[in-house]
């Protein structure tokens, strides 16, 4: 049954908002990317507030269950912190991790990630806000003085000196009136979103020996795909054994054609994101040697979504940036990960790699926020083209790219300095070295 659409408008009463807090940085979403702002503003002398819509830190490696960390060769700082934290704390299933070993890889425990990211957070003194979406944003000329958030207290107020927007999407960018773009040049497709998965009672063993004589299960993907049995747009199965004995994780889900923006298609995202979950599990157990007696055990609370805005600032990072590994002065990240584009429209991953051993670097520059004077970028929407965002968005580095916002939003205010523009980025890279980020 087919609803009427509903238009027009409701004028809501002006009123009066209370002030719940003034900080001298708000970072606005608590990810990876604003983990790394919040901390590294805080150790830097700056009276710092974290707001985050869900319940935990972590973002997609939490509310999203990712569970898999990609390479990080050049990524330092304080990821290096956290993943020693979740190898201390027995939730590290490790990929060849070790204190001279930056090329590594390997996958988490979620749950064990939530614990060890509440105390990195709270221990460098960060004030804490959960359950708060941001709604709106007080500009004053070329400064944001603060955001409105919203929760079960109604809507309150938050001042702060500098903001940095770590929400994914570009939230309070957008909210200020900041340009924004999105998707492909060509048409706007966006890359495709996933909702993860994990399966326990796996037979480690058997099921390590299966994925080795068919690397991703693909070979048994594609003849189920040829039978009917599977509707996924993926051309593979992408999957990684977790810390816990038995429990395995799965990036393989693919909805497209959805704009994680937008309220009904991330519904949708949701609700045929299980869809192929249930679909993806019946092929595993049916057809891969060593799943036959396991079982879902989790569904991601929210969507995994790759691409949304990316907010214009700057410098656009662009596809030669990255293939060509271009050097910044002003850089404040440096990544290897490869341009990684999902099909935004079915199967198929386009890979574009940039030269083995050399790393490419995210000047300072990609995420001032173009007309404001006091807002900084510390996600996967900093300014960049689709192809290079491809590789940019990668976890390590986005939490890189945000300890970068924080040290340099608090180097702001600790200078009393009216626009994030007059910051020295020597000063900036110095910081950064001394916190043992690699610049």
């Amino acid at each position: 049954m087919s609803s009427t659409p509903v238009s027009g408008f409701y004028e809501e009463p002006a009123r009066k908002l209370p002030v719940v807090a003034e900080a001298d940085v708000l970072v606005v979403g608590g990810g990876p990317g604003g983990i790394g702002a919040a901390v590294s503003a805080a150790r830097n002398g700056a009276k710092t507030i974290l707001v985050e819509r869900f319940g935990s830190f972590g973002g997609t490696w939490t509310a999203g269950i990712l569970s898999a960390i990609m390479p990080f060769p050049y990524v330092r700082g304080i990821f290096t912190e956290v993943v020693n934290s979740w190898a201390a704390a027995g939730g590290w299933n490790d990929n060849g991790w070790g204190a001279d070993s930056y090329g590594a890889s390997g996958t988490y425990d979620s749950e064990t990630a939530k614990v060890t990211l509440d105390r990195l957070v709270t221990s460098a003194g960060v004030t804490p806000y959960f359950f708060a979406q941001v709604a709106g944003v007080i500009r004053e000329g070329n400064r944001v003085r603060g955001v409105i958030i919203e929760s079960k207290e109604g809507r309150q107020v938050i001042l702060a000196k500098m903001i940095i927007d770590a929400s994914g999407d570009g939230d309070v960018s957008v909210l200020a009136g900041v340009p924004a773009d999105q998707g492909r040049e060509s048409d706007g497709g966006v890359q495709p979103m996933t909702m993860i998965f994990k399966m326990t009672g796996v037979d480690d063993a058997r099921a390590m020996e299966s994925k080795k004589a068919d690397p991703d299960f693909a070979r048994a993907w594609q003849a189920a795909k040829a039978r009917g049995e599977v509707t996924v747009p993926r051309e593979d199965v992408l999957s990684s054994r977790n810390p816990r004995p038995g429990e395995w994780n799965f990036n393989t889900t693919r909805i497209i054609n959805k704009d994680g923006t937008k309220l009904r298609d991330v519904t949708d995202a949701m609700i045929e994101g299980r869809r192929q979950v249930a679909e993806v599990a019946a092929f595993l157990k049916k057809h891969i040697p060593g799943f036959e007696n396991a079982v879902v055990s989790e569904t991601a609370p929210h969507i995994g979504v790759r691409e949304t805005r990316r907010i214009r600032c700057d410098h656009t990072i662009t596809a030669r940036d990255i293939i060509d590994v271009v050097s910044f002065e002003d850089c404040i990240a440096r990544g290897n990960w490869f341009i990684d584009i999902h099909s935004p429209t079915g199967e198929g991953t386009e890979r574009i790699h940039p030269p083995e051993g050399k790393w490419y670097e995210i000047p300072y520059r990609s995420i001032r926020a173009q007309g404001v004077d006091n807002l900084l970028i510390a996600s996967r929407c900093l300014d960049s083209t689709h192809e290079a965002h491809a590789a940019i968005r990668i976890t390590p580095q986005v939490m890189a790219i945000g300890e970068g916002a924080g040290a340099a939003a608090a180097l702001c205010v600790k200078q009393d300095l009216t626009s994030t523009r007059q910051l020295d980025v020597n000063l900036l890279r110095e910081t950064l070295r001394k916190q043992g980020a690699f610049v």
